[in-house]
């Protein structure tokens, strides 16, 4: 008996663990896990001072390998200060993209360069488990001819290269002087390109010619829209555009001394695609439409044809926007079920209501939402949290929705977001009639998957009074790449935050003037643990989280030296780009949150096949409760016993005392001070073994 309770004790102790708060202020782990490495990359910042050291993309592939997509000025240098870059440092933007292995080693690297102007990425994708996707902006001088490397440097996948011919350019009858948007698809194994396609966005007029720049001939590009994508199940694009369809030229004749093109005017009416230097030309159907709605493409996985396109918002909103209004993409997300869910914000008070095209009852009513399609395109659903306007006609709260997480276990739709407030007016946040308790938060939404109703709701509280006292999940700057700050699964939300003083979590005051963390909560929105990075950077950025089995994977920007556990990063004169692992293995295994009041707070839970053994308080001093749900104990000869195993492999039967109705004390007061494997025995014969930890209290009892 001893000989199988130990091994099987030995087993479980890989995959339970006790969940302990950290003290606030310090950074660190709970007992149950730690920090496995921290790796960054580093370099000048701008000449103002702003980071220039970032992570706009990060993606995980099945085996726990990550990637990171990554911007950089010059001069760029990973943690062992091996150059990014093998030539001299430059002021413009450059681009890298690497893999990390599960143990932190650094396995390949590409980088991105022009001595011309800034090499511009955007985000990046996982197809399948097989590549990555970068979506890349460039705006190179095709036309210098034969001195044009005598001018101009291109580090492109880790070619320098000779001459612009690496480009597709269009048909010389366009005369495009630039090739401005790219997919680029490479391989998991060794970043090697797979295929890539390079194309312009131009208008088309109503006789079907390209527009084109009356003097010079040049084509006309659309150009200074905001663009994000993502990646179906079948390899699909799906890329999100700004409606930016305008443009203006000087005109002698005209009326106002201007020319203007777009589809309100009613002389272009498509956006043609020029694929690989006009090889594809895929024509996208435009409409008259606001500069500030968005329209959605779905694109073949080769950009071999446009599957279905869609605007946002329809007709009966096209024409009475107000040039102050702007909207932004927070996020759009694509679930397993091919669902896409577009984020959205506007800068202005909503006064009226926005109708969802393609769709009878959903309208845009309030400051942010998120709009659900299907497969086809086809609006199936939205949420909005709203909140009363105040007698001055300020919006007196608001819920920014950045980024969402579909957890296929429990049919649940999670969706994060900050809460903020007008301080004098606050009234409450309201969802489908659910009053949120929010201010200042930063915060989650738990929605069933099906109708989007509220589940559950978690925050990580501000205390401040101040408006400029908040919490945030993501940094402002770049809206349409910072929202993978979030993971869900095993009954645990995981959440990055940057926050700015004052933040209250599981009764512990956080008071430093700016700070990041990792934080935690259940399913139902209990505070269950957080980890300070001890960063007080104003203008540090969370980037993307994941979780995979008994880890963390972590990115974002510092631009303050920090802690992970035992692992430092000095950021104190150039942000850094960070990636880091965290591994608890309590993360294998579900648990249930105490609500008895018994236990003090969380107990740590191992579930079998419908049962679930709850552990409170643990660690405990002197005695510990078992909790079993879904089942009961063997009883023999009048009493339920189990095994008590400690580290060493010493094993011994102890009696449980009944507690209540399936509810067990063990005292274990003389036990010295170790962890403990508890082996429980279920009227059905099978074993279940859960973790214990004991602690001294303050007089070494």
């Amino acid at each position: 008996m001893t000989k199988k309770v130990l091994s099987f004790a030995l087993l479980a102790l890989m995959v339970i663990t006790a969940n302990l708060n950290t003290v606030a202020g310090q950074a660190g782990t709970t007992s149950g896990g730690s920090f496995d490495w921290v790796k960054s990359y580093f370099g000048p910042d701008y000449e103002d001072g702003a980071a220039a050291n970032e992570i706009f993309g990060s993606a995980i592939d099945s085996e726990g390998n990550i990637y990171i997509l990554g911007q950089f000025i010059g001069n760029g240098r990973w943690d062992d200060d091996t150059s990014i870059l093998p030539f001299s440092a430059h002021r413009n933007r450059s681009a890298v993209v690497a893999k990390f292995s599960t143990d932190g080693q650094l396995v390949w690297h590409k980088e991105f360069y022009s001595s011309y102007t800034d090499f511009v990425v955007y985000t990046m994708r996982m197809v399948g488990d097989t590549a990555l996707m970068l979506f890349a902006e460039f705006r190179f001088p095709f036309n210098w001819g034969s001195s044009w490397h005598d001018k101009n440097e291109v580090y492109y996948m880790d070619t320098l290269l000779t001459t612009p011919d690496r480009f597709p350019e269009s048909p010389d009858s366009l005369k495009s002087p630039a090739l401005y948007y790219a997919f680029i698809t490479i391989g998991l194994e060794s970043g090697n390109l797979i295929e890539e396609h390079f194309w312009i966005p131009s208008f088309v007029k109503n006789d079907g010619s390209l527009l084109r720049d009356e003097y010079s001939g040049y084509l006309i590009t659309n150009v200074g829209e905001r663009v994000s994508f993502n990646v179906d199940s079948e390899g699909n694009i799906i890329l999100a555009r700004q409606t930016n369809d305008y443009y203006g030229v000087i005109c002698d004749t005209c009326p106002d001394g201007l020319q203007i093109w777009s589809p309100r005017e009613g002389n272009i009416s498509t956006m043609r695609l020029l694929v690989d230097g006009a090889t594809k030309q895929l024509d996208v159907p435009l409409e008259p439409s606001s500069k500030w709605n968005w329209q959605i493409i779905k694109l073949s996985p080769h950009m071999d044809s446009v599957i279905a396109s869609t605007y946002v918002f329809d007709s009966t909103w096209r024409y009475s926007y107000n040039d102050n209004i702007s909207m932004h993409l927070n996020s759009i997300d694509v679930d397993a079920n091919d669902n896409i869910y577009m984020l959205i914000d506007r800068t202005q008070d909503p006064l009226d209501r926005w109708p969802v095209k393609n769709s009878d009852t959903l309208a845009m009513e309030w400051y942010s939402c998120m709009i659900r399609y299907d497969s086809e395109l086809t609006p199936t659903g939205i949420v909005q949290v709203t909140a009363t306007y105040t007698p001055e006609g300020n919006c007196a709260g608001y819920v920014r929705l950045l980024g969402t997480y579909y957890d296929s276990v429990t049919n649940s739709l999670f969706i994060n977001g900050e809460s903020g407030k007008v301080p004098d007016y606050y009234t409450t946040l309201n969802y489908r009639g659910s009053t949120l308790d929010l201010k200042n938060n930063a915060c989650w939404l738990r929605l069933d998957a099906d109708d989007l109703s509220l589940v559950s709701y978690g925050k990580a509280r501000s205390t401040g009074t101040e408006p400029w006292e908040r919490t945030f999940l993501y940094s402002d700057k770049y809206m349409w790449s910072h929202n993978g700050s979030f993971a869900v699964g095993g009954n645990r939300v995981f959440c990055q935050v940057k926050y700015q003083c004052n933040i209250l979590f599981q009764n512990t005051q956080i008071n430093n003037p700016y700070g990041m963390g990792l934080f935690v909560w259940d399913y139902d929105g209990h505070e269950l643990e957080y980890i300070d990075y001890n960063s007080p950077g104003k203008t540090n950025e969370q980037g993307y989280i994941f979780l995979k089995d008994s880890s963390l994977w972590l990115t974002g920007t510092l631009t303050a030296n920090a802690a992970f556990g035992n692992h430092n990063v000095n950021a104190a004169w150039n942000s850094h780009a960070y990636i880091a692992r965290y591994t608890d293995t309590a993360f294998l295994t579900p648990y249930v949150y105490d609500s008895t009041g018994h236990g003090g707070g969380i107990g740590i839970t191992l579930v079998e096949g419908g049962n679930a053994f709850v552990a409170y308080p643990n660690p405990f001093r002197q005695k510990v409760t078992i909790q079993v749900e879904g089942g009961e104990l063997k009883v023999e000869r009048g009493a339920a016993t189990a095994w008590l195993t400690d580290m060493s492999g010493r094993s011994e039967e102890v009696r449980l005392t009944p507690d209540g109705p399936n509810r067990y004390s063990l005292d274990l007061t003389s036990r010295p001070q170790a962890t403990y494997l508890l082996t429980l025995t279920t009227a059905d014969g099978k074993q279940h073994t859960v973790r214990l930890l004991k602690q001294t209290d303050v007089f070494g009892n």
